[in-house]
């Protein structure tokens, strides 16, 4: 994943999918293997069994669906990744040292501690998961600084609060939803950096975990209008790269707490509601300069570049800041 401090933006990645199925337990372990980037001993109950694994790779988050049509039984090396699963039908267990969780339709869990070893047992299992790399889990926790990779441990695997876990699923959804009706924009490096953030603040939010820095009382000195000018100066200088609020915070000589504190006091949005405001003037400009002729497409296409994936959000929004619709200003 680009680090977000260099001064190219971030460049378009078409995403990568790929469907496996086979009734062989042993490929199955090979391919499960090289999937997970993990050593996995897997067993099934019957020897030709299905085995499907359905994957969308966006580098710094994947979306997999998966089915394992027998009892099976597998010890796997740490992941190295948050790996969170929600099964539709069958259950799953899943052991490590000193810990564990069993799972089955309409719950969340992650599979286990991504620097664990873990067994696992699962049953008859079809479920749909989402596989978080660190990069992008540590990008978006506020840790203090100089601890950053070793500090970020998760110690819950399931959500929570209830709450906390329809924020995860409404997260997942939005992914989900997009793919489905606009999968296009699912290549615009904008696009997948505002999906990776949601999906890594949420898991944050929902999965107990030590990468929350504690507030202090220097926050609230530091929330100056001094940085919200730092702040928004950075914004408008990367808005067309790939930027978390760590970022914008380290920019602006502060840390995330005081940021958002800053932002509250002295500006009229919050950091990434600036953000947005930034895109949809860029996307503004595009439109003014491009060519109306296949306004449908172009009106799409501007606003995937800018990190709008919906069409009629990107719509609303802009309505809402310049009084007509995008296709009206195409067309002046």
């Amino acid at each position: 994943m680009d680090d977000a401090t260099e001064e190219t933006p971030a460049r378009k990645r078409p995403p990568v999918q790929r469907v496996f199925e086979t009734s062989d337990v042993d490929v199955a372990r090979d391919f499960m293997n090289a999937a997970y980037g993990t050593s996995l001993r897997m067993r099934g109950s019957a020897r030709r069994q299905l085995v499907r694994h359905a994957r969308f790779d966006y580098g710094s988050f994947c979306l997999d669906d998966v089915t394992l049509s027998m009892e099976t039984r597998y010890d796997a090396e740490p992941l190295g990744c948050l790996a969170v699963v929600e099964p539709r039908t069958g259950w799953v267990e899943h052991r490590w040292p000193d810990g564990g969780e069993r799972v089955g339709p309409g719950e969340i869990a992650a599979i286990s501690p991504p620097d664990r070893p873990f067994t696992a047992l699962a049953h008859q299992l079809e479920f749909d998961s989402v596989v978080l790399g660190q990069p992008a889990l540590e990008r978006n926790a506020t840790l203090p600084e100089g601890g950053r990779s070793e500090s970020l441990r998760f110690t819950g695997m399931r959500p929570a609060s209830p709450g906390l876990a329809d924020r995860w699923r409404g997260a997942v959804a939005h992914v989900r939803d997009v793919l489905a009706v606009n999968p296009q924009a699912m290549s615009e490096p904008l696009v997948i950096g505002n999906m990776a953030r949601a999906l890594a603040e949420s898991a944050l939010a929902a999965f107990p975990n030590s990468g929350s820095a504690e507030p202090t009382s220097r926050d609230g000195s530091d929330a100056t209008p001094g940085a919200v000018r730092r702040a928004v100066a950075f914004i408008e200088e990367r808005a067309d790269s790939d930027i978390t609020l760590l970022d914008i915070a380290r920019a602006a000589r502060v840390s995330p707490h005081a940021l958002r504190i800053a932002f509250a006091r002295h500006h009229s949005r919050s950091p990434f509601g600036c953000v947005t405001g930034v895109r949809l003037d860029r996307a503004h400009f595009d439109l003014l300069q491009a060519d109306g002729e296949n306004g449908d497409a172009t009106v799409s296409a501007v606003a995937a570049k800018w990190g709008f994936p919906k069409p009629s959000r990107f719509a609303a929004l802009y309505r809402d800041v310049y009084g007509v619709g995008p296709h009206d200003t195409l067309s002046l």
